[in-house]
């Protein structure tokens, strides 16, 4: 899967090597070379290959990025969408998630189908998935520079946009007659944009490192609503048997590092599961801008997906599938336009399109992790959805999966189950 990732970088350190242009043009630029970026590379490729795509990203390669490293089915799907799917066949499916409420009693249920993907998931550590995308895209086509850190934007040309990026060998000036921001949590181009980041009422911290405990099998994606971590909850995502991704999320207005900081929390959280050893030097904190606050993603030649557009579930967590969806979305509309030499902006009705695609799911999962914060209703949740199928189902698809399904009816029959449960 990831063979040619080091001649990939070999790549990358060739183009740094060699004096580069002070001044470069191109038809598509993508700033950021993650998951929604490197999709949205590929995408414009396979539908424009005549147009140049160039990619560039602040960082160097290899490199690691915090996450949970869960790809669920929609990721899936949107590999599927980019012919990409083969970059899994070396990595272990996973089917079923685990919910385990604050009482410590759980359930268990297949994951959704997105599309017509099987219902299935992988764990793959962000170092090598981005590494296996980036040279799919390279394969495609696509220009990738890396340690290339945006400095400037200059959105006043009618029918283009100038950026200025700094390098190790001096500034290079680029100029796009589109541009997709996929440039993270604190993307350059959102702030040059003078758009705000979210606020700490609508971000999450998380906290993550990687585990090995042969005494645990790992064979589910996991979600722990435990109440010794309340307001916050704690996953496991297998990588394989007895490795795992663990880590933490809890909303930064209710972080209160005095009381107890996120490493303590995550050790709490690991002797809790029955593990003792982490990985210490692979531990890694980082920010997610939830969904409950989007800011307009399309500003005349410019669009901003995945976490510059703040697209990150708030109950889950789970941003890749939705900033692949964006980028590629994002892509193909920018693609045909160009060709077409539309005057206007070549990402038309973008907003409309994601609000369309995922305003509800996002706020029917707010409304379900805010649910999911109160003790006795998360007990009552879980036990109900063990009477329940149906119920099962929807919570999952709001975690993991792309549902919209969480009514009076669902509240309802959380409450007359656990009450049921209670009696019995």
């Amino acid at each position: 899967m990831y063979g040619q990732r080091h001649y990939l970088y070999s790549q990358h350190a060739d183009l740094l090597g060699n004096a580069l242009s002070m001044r470069r043009t191109c038809d598509l630029l993508i700033v950021g070379s993650g998951p929604a970026g490197t999709a949205a590379a590929i995408a414009a490729r396979r539908n424009a290959p005549n147009l140049h795509t160039l990619v560039i990203d602040r960082t160097t390669f290899p490199r690691d990025k915090t996450c949970g490293d869960g790809l669920g089915p929609g990721v899936v799907a949107r590999l599927e969408q980019i012919g990409a799917t083969d970059l899994l066949a070396d990595s272990r499916p996973i089917d079923a998630l685990r919910i385990v409420g604050p009482s410590g009693e759980s359930v268990s249920g297949p994951l959704p189908t997105i599309g017509g993907s099987e219902p299935k998931g992988f764990v793959i550590p962000r170092q090598d998935f981005d590494a296996a995308l980036q040279a799919r895209a390279v394969t495609e086509g696509v220009e990738l520079l890396p340690a290339h850190k945006l400095v400037t934007l200059d959105t006043s040309p009618a029918h283009t946009v100038i950026t200025r990026a700094q390098t190790p060998h001096g500034h290079v000036s680029i100029q796009a007659k589109a541009v997709i921001a996929a440039d993270g949590a604190r993307s350059d181009i959102r702030r040059h944009l003078g758009i705000p980041y979210n606020s700490s009422k609508t971000t999450g911290l998380a906290i993550r490192t990687y585990i090995k405990a042969s005494t645990h099998p790992f064979d589910h994606m996991e979600f722990h609503f435990r109440k010794d971590l309340l307001p916050a909850y704690g996953w496991v995502f297998p990588i394989e048997r007895g490795h795992a991704n663990v880590g933490i999320m809890i909303d930064a207005a209710r972080y209160d590092p005095g009381n107890k900081t996120l490493r303590t929390m995550l050790n709490e959280f690991a002797m809790e599961i029955g593990v003792s050893e982490f990985d210490r030097a692979n531990t890694g904190t980082y920010m997610l801008p939830y969904a409950t606050s989007v800011p307009r993603l399309t500003h005349n030649r410019i669009a901003l997906v995945g976490d510059a557009g703040s697209m990150i579930n708030p109950f889950s967590g789970e941003g890749i599938a939705y900033g692949m969806a964006a980028g590629i979305e994002a892509a193909e509309r920018a693609a045909r336009n160009l060709q077409q030499h539309t005057a206007a902006s070549p990402f038309g009705d973008f907003d409309d399109w994601f609000h369309q695609r995922f305003g509800k799911h996002f706020r029917a999962s707010a409304y379900a992790k805010r649910l999911a914060q109160r003790q006795w209703l998360a007990n009552f949740g879980v036990r109900a959805a063990r009477r329940r199928p149906s119920l099962l189902a929807e919570g999952i698809h709001l975690l993991v999966g792309e549902g919209t399904s969480l009514s009076w009816r669902s509240l309802i029959t959380v409450l007359a189950q656990g009450n049921s449960h209670l009696r019995g």
